[in-house]
């Protein structure tokens, strides 16, 4: 009997069991020995030989490759690859990372470090899992139930897995005692880290809509005004961000200079400019 309120569950495995559940079937591999394989992959910190040469400094558990290699190397077609990380980071097993002809793949390991990331993070495996969770959110194939329903799961195995609880208060705000500044400062980053990814993934699920907007009236102002120097549009995107963002700012446009006031009315496009960039390269 099929039950009908199927929960989420997370399985902890260690590498040797994968190994062993490994089937030889011929050349191809199959999808769980592709999985394998990028599990190995990063652990070992694998660049492949046509990337040897980028700078690019992998963090743990990365490894950096292209879709070619990975399809030369399973057998498969190359649609296929994109399509199985596609679903394993739906699954929140990898996190890429796209440049312009190859991918830097993430995996949520537990190494048994606790490892700072990039921007300070001190629990890269709940990041990464949350993110892949996030994506499906993102792009609209989930809804806020199912998202908040895993997400919640990963939180609270990370809190478990350092020993720690998150009790939430129901009671009225007026004990200062329950304030989030006395909590157990691993609870404060596990939250930071949970409440940071899902803030981020917000962004970027509105930012979607930008996506079929017009760019070319701001390809015009770079090619014509800009005169096409790449320095002088990485400043005016930093600008326009700031002006975009700044909330501050939002009700003083009465206070903006004539400059300012033309950059703000490229608003749509730039936000579609970035929007474009959210989507699956080939």
């Amino acid at each position: 009997m099929k039950s009908n309120q199927e929960k989420p569950a997370s399985i902890l495995a260690d590498i040797k069991v994968f190994d062993y559940l490994k089937e030889k079937t011929g050349d191809r591999k199959t999808k769980t020995e592709a999985y394998c394989d990028l599990l190995n992959k990063s652990l070992a910190g694998f660049v492949s030989p046509f990337l040897r040469k980028q700078d690019y400094g992998l963090r743990p558990c990365q490894c950096h490759v292209t879709v070619s290699d990975l399809a030369a190397e399973w057998r498969w077609h190359r649609a296929t690859v994109r399509s199985f990380l596609d679903t394993l980071e739906s699954f929140g097993q990898l996190e890429r990372t796209r440049l312009t002809k190859s991918v830097v793949i993430t995996m949520p390991l537990q190494t048994g470090e606790v490892l700072a990331g990039e921007s300070g993070q001190e629990y890269p495996d709940l990041a990464a899992r949350l993110r892949g969770v996030l994506s499906g959110w993102i792009t609209g194939q989930t809804d806020s139930v199912q998202t908040g329903t895993a997400c919640g799961q990963f939180i609270r195995q990370a809190m478990a897995e350092v020993g720690v609880e998150d009790r939430p208060c129901t009671g009225i705000r007026v004990n200062l005692d329950l304030m989030s500044k006395n909590d157990d400062p691993r609870v404060i980053k596990i939250r930071a880290t949970a409440m940071g990814c899902i803030a981020l993934a917000a962004m970027q699920r509105v930012l979607r809509k930008s996506k079929f907007d017009d760019i070319l009236d701001f390809m015009d102002f770079f090619r014509l005004d800009l005169e096409g120097e790449w320095t002088s549009f990485i400043e005016t995107s930093k600008e326009l961000a700031e002006l975009i963002l700044d909330f501050k700012a939002g009700g003083a446009a009465i206070d903006m200079d004539e400059e300012e006031e033309s950059l703000k009315s490229f608003r749509s496009p730039f936000l579609a400019l970035a929007a474009q960039m959210q989507e699956p390269v080939g």
